[in-house]
Parts: structure tokens; sequence; C-alpha cells
């Protein structure tokens, strides 16, 4: 398996892609308008929002502790945040156990690695998945192996369809609750676990079928290397998704010498990590936007600011949730050698709609690109080509995220998102709309007329992701509120408040693109 060839240039056909655009500057002071004005609602809404939380919090589904730094009610109605981060702590001497032994085993025998991973995270992982739970992680990646030996992805994508479908049934999740029904919360880690691996599966079958399309490699190294790749123990639990090619680079990695600053910068970023999490665990104590998701008939009630600050919150939490989920596991990766996609970039400060897929969660990205939507596209770089090489990565979305009727509207919006921006990116090539906008929108201008097309971007966006991280009773509740019960204050207040975060994304991303090329000509 070490002969395969690794693909050293996929990180750069993905990142190439992104069309760099500089926005027209604008006055400081108008910047400082909208700086301020953004973010002077976002927090006043907070603020409203943690008044009700705190008024509302007696009649909610909180955990009470005697004795807490922090308060003495807290939301722990979100599953993944109530069960991941207490299990990564725990493991944290388990990590650094696999750290010292990897790195020995790497200087010495790194021909064996890919089989200390798989014998190490079954250690493990036995006491916390259990015996059925365990036997999934080999019974899915074999499963995927034996149709991999066909080489044709076509029955590699539809296996996987009928796997992950499979694990969504409800007649599945019965079957599996009396299986793990001594481990708490088990169907649930055995899903998410059973989930990363299913992907891992799909990702090392279709890399396999365009580095060894003849079938020449041995089909027992190429097994243990699968298993190692699904196993991995600082990926296994919470992610973040790896791609095959990132994992067999640093597979291949050579031994590299301790020095005090490489343990220090290790060390740092953990305590960093360390610090988001409790972050985040402070700010349960405070803000309860998780129950009260379960109740849209109080969600109803509230007024729109808190309404507006209970949206931001849920959408603040996501992020710091997956940036300590992600980053912790990562650290380790790195450690050993490895270069993980990194933690998920603040998505909350983004023009592009596209954007937020791109950064939020980079493994992914770069799987949908490379093996949907570029072998789709291909050459054709025509809209309506585009328009189907997206829909088929969305349809992807839909599946991977289970299949169901939140999911699916998610997944909806999301699309027709991303269709409008391609056909916005496609009207503003074309040299009709150069010379009007030349003529009728000069400087300036053009880019206030930009922002005001964002909002209608905007807007759906906060519609699909309500429906995703609340539910679709609570999504119509606030669209409702916004676009009749709340008219016209509460819509021409929503529709500033996006064009002044337009217009403050836009200079973020002036922003970055000057700090890219002043370290290209450095």
């Amino acid at each position: 398996m070490q002969h395969m060839k690794v693909e050293g240039l996929d990180r750069q056909k993905w990142q190439n892609v992104k069309r760099i655009q500089l926005f027209p500057s604008l006055s400081w002071i108008e910047l400082l308008f909208y700086f301020t004005s953004f973010w002077g609602g976002t927090a006043y809404s907070l603020y409203r929002f943690y008044r009700t939380s705190q008024r509302w919090g007696q009649y909610l589904d909180l955990t009470t502790h005697d004795s807490s730094w922090f308060g003495k009610r807290q939301d722990m109605t979100d599953t993944e945040w109530y069960v991941w981060p207490p299990i990564l702590l725990r493991c944290g001497p388990w990590a650094l156990l696999h750290v010292v032994l990897a790195q020995f085993i790497r200087k010495y025998y790194p021909q064996h690695l890919c089989s200390f991973y798989i014998v190490f995270s079954v250690v493990v992982a036995f006491p916390l998945i259990g015996f059925v739970g365990t036997l999934l992680c080999f019974i899915v990646p074999s499963i995927m192996f034996i149709v991999l030996l066909t080489r044709l992805k076509l029955i590699i994508w539809l296996t996987w369809c009928l796997i992950l479908v499979l694990f969504n049934t409800q007649f599945f999740i019965a079957y599996l609750e009396i299986w793990v029904e001594g481990i708490p919360e088990g169907d649930y880690m055995v899903s998410v676990v059973v989930a990363w691996i299913i992907l891992r599966s799909l990702s090392f079958s279709l890399e396999v079928c365009d580095t060894d399309p003849d079938g020449q490699l041995s089909a027992l190294p190429l097994l243990a290397t699968l298993l190692g790749y699904c196993l991995y123990l600082p990926c296994l639990l919470t992610g973040p998704y790896m791609p095959f090619t990132d994992f067999q680079a640093g597979l291949l990695e050579p031994y590299r010498v301790w020095t005090v600053r490489r343990v220090f910068s290790a060390m740092l970023q953990i305590a960093r990590f360390l610090f988001w999490m409790n972050f985040t665990h402070f700010i349960l104590y405070h803000f309860y936007a998780h129950s009260l998701h379960s109740t849209p008939e109080l969600v109803k009630k509230m007024n729109s600011w808190s309404m507006a600050g209970f949206v931001y919150f849920l959408a603040a939490f996501l992020q710091l949730k997956y940036v300590v989920l992600y980053g912790l596991p990562s650290v380790v990766a790195r450690v050993e050698g490895y270069d993980p996609p990194r933690h998920p970039r603040c998505t909350l400060m983004t023009y592009r709609f596209s954007d937020i897929w791109r950064y939020f969660d980079h493994g992914l990205y770069r799987f949908m690109l490379k093996h949907i939507y570029i072998p789709w596209v291909g050459s054709d770089k025509s809209l309506i080509k585009q328009l189907q090489g997206t829909a088929l990565v969305f349809t992807f979305v839909y599946i991977w995220h289970g299949v169901s009727t939140p999911v699916f509207w998610w997944a909806t919006l999301n699309f027709f998102g991303i269709a409008v921006e391609k056909l916005g990116d496609h009207i503003s090539q074309l040299e009709t709309f150069e010379r009007l906008g030349k003529r009728w929108l000069p400087g300036a201008w053009l880019r206030r007329f930009y922002g005001l097309l964002a909002v209608f971007l905007y807007v759906p966006s906060l519609m699909a992701l309500t429906i995703f991280l609340s539910g679709l009773d609570n999504a119509l509740v606030i669209s409702e509120r916004i676009f009749i019960t709340g008219f016209p204050d509460c819509t021409f207040s929503t529709f500033f408040f996006m064009f002044c975060l337009g217009q403050c994304s836009m200079e973020l991303q002036n922003w970055r693109i000057r700090q890219k090329l002043k370290s290209k000509e450095s």
C-alpha cells in the first residue's frame, strides 16, 4: 500500500477553485457605522435573549448543580455537547499513550503503524461503544472493501448509500438500542462513530479506484490500511474527517525528533481548545437556547430582539462546539505527523454563501469537491453543468446528515442559495453587466449594490440554519415574525442588519486577500 501514489497537489486543486475578488474600498467612517451597527445590534439581541433565558429558566428542562463556579442551572440538552466533551477529556491519557507508542513504532517499525492503530483503537473503543459497536466498526469497512474489489465507482457509491440509509432506518435504530442498552447514549455514540467510518471507507475506496484501477495492489495490506485509516483514534469519535490522501501522506512521514518547541506548541494548542471548551461550558449556564428550541410555543412568545439573539446564539454555539470537537483531536493528529483539516473558521462573518461550506468543514468540503463536483463538471464550466454538480453535492449532504424532512429543507435552501450565487457570478462576468456597472454604479456604489443583493441570500441562509439547528417549527415561527407579524419594523430591521453584516464581511474578505498578496510578495 505504501507504493500507492500520494496526491500532493490535492489541496492546491480545491484551494484554487475559489474566485478571488477585491471589493471597492469604503471610507472608514462608513465602515465604522456598519461595524458598530451590526455588532451593537448583535450584543443587544444576545442581552435580551439572556434576560429571556433567565426569566423562563424555571420552566425549562435544565440540569441543576449544587455548586459550580459558573452557576446553578445549565442547559445540557444538546446531545453532542452532553456526550462528547466528557469522553474527550476521559480519553486524554489514552491519547497521550497513543502518541508515545505511535512515535516509537513510527521510528522503529513504521510498517506496523496501521496494525497498531487498529489494536489500540479497539482497546479504547470497546468500553465506550460495546461489543456490537466495535463489531460494526469492522463490518462496515469490510463490506466496502469487498465492493472495492470490483473497482466500479458506481457500485461503491450505491453500497455507501444503502449502508448509510440502513443505519438511519427506524428498524435498525430499534435493534441498535437493544444491542447497546447497557451503555449510556450508546446508540447515539455508535451511530456517530460508524457514520464517520462509512465516510472514510468511501473516501478510501474512491481513491484506490483512481490510483489502482487495475487491482495490482495486494488485498491484505490494502485491507490493513483501510482499517487503520477508519479506526485511527484521534479522528475516530468526533472527527474531523481527514481525506485518505492526507492520512496516507502522514503515514509515510518519517519520524521527527522531539524538541522543547514542538512539545510547547502542542501544549499551547491543547490549552487553547480547552479554553474554548470551558467558555462554551460557561455560556450554557446563562443561555438556554437548546431547551427553548424544543418548545416552539415559548419561542413564539419571544420579542423580536430576543428571537434574533436566540438564532445568533444557536449559530455561534454550533461554531464553538465544532471548534472544540474538531480542534482537540486535530492537535493529537498533528503531533503524530498528520495534517488534518483545520478546525472550523468563523462563518458568522462570511460574504459568499459557498464560503460557509468551504470554511466550516474543510475536510467534507474537499471530499465533495474532489469526488462529486469536479468529476461531474469536468472541463465543462457552463452554468447548467455547475448547477447539476451543486445539486449532486447537496443530494450527498442530504443523505449524509440523515434522510429527514428538516435536513431536506435545510439542504434544499442551501442548494438554492448557492445556485443563486452562481447565477449572480455568471451575470457579473457578462460584458453588458460590467458596462452598466461602470456607468450606473461607479466605485463604492457597486459594493453597496452587492451588499443589498447579499441580503436576499443572508435571510434564506438564516432560515436554513434555523431549520438545521432548531427544527422546522421554529423556523416557521421566526419567518412569520420577520415577514408577517413583525412587518414592517422587524422586516426592515433584519434587512438593515444583514446589509451591515454583508459590508463587514466584504471588508474582512478584502483584508484576507491583501494579507495573501503581501505574503506572496514577501
